[in-house]
């Protein structure tokens, strides 16, 4: 590969949501490798905040390590939590669903005819956790708290 005048080697872009990684191999005088990640996040109109992380090969050996350590129990953990869910899901089958304003209109009318959190829960099928952060959502939580 040939030397650029920068000194980088190799480079990566990554996109986030609003931020933008780029990981940069470079080599120093010595010839010793080093990577170099630069987070840039807009923090206005043409303006950009950066942090710099610098590791030198013995330390990228061993993040690179970690990550691969952090990789498999995040895809692991996934698997765990679409179990979770499915199984949660056999009884409240509407559990973790987006709300549709169908199903609003049906929990305002049902919270406003005095209908329990369980009868909600049952009504709605989802998890009474779930029927309250909506209620709360839809500015109904108050109401709640001086129902019960």
């Amino acid at each position: 590969m040939e030397k650029k005048n920068n000194n980088v080697l190799y480079s990566e872009k990554v996109n986030g949501n609003n931020k933008v990684y780029f990981l940069d191999l470079k080599q120093a005088e010595n010839d010793a490798n080093y990577l170099v990640i630069t987070q840039s996040k807009s923090v206005g109109e043409d303006k950009y905040e950066r942090k710099r992380m610098i590791l030198f090969e013995n330390e990228v050996e061993q993040l690179g390590a970690a990550l691969s350590r952090i990789l498999i129990n995040f895809t692991k953990r996934a698997e765990r939590d679409e179990e979770r869910i499915a199984k949660i899901r056999e009884e409240y089958p509407n559990a973790f669903h987006a709300w549709t304003k169908e199903d609003e209109m049906l929990l305002t009318s049902l919270f406003n005819e005095g209908k329990s959190i369980e009868v909600l829960s049952v009504a709605l099928q989802r998890q009474a956790g779930g029927i309250k952060a909506r209620l709360e959502k839809l500015g109904l939580a108050e109401k709640e708290k001086t129902v019960a």
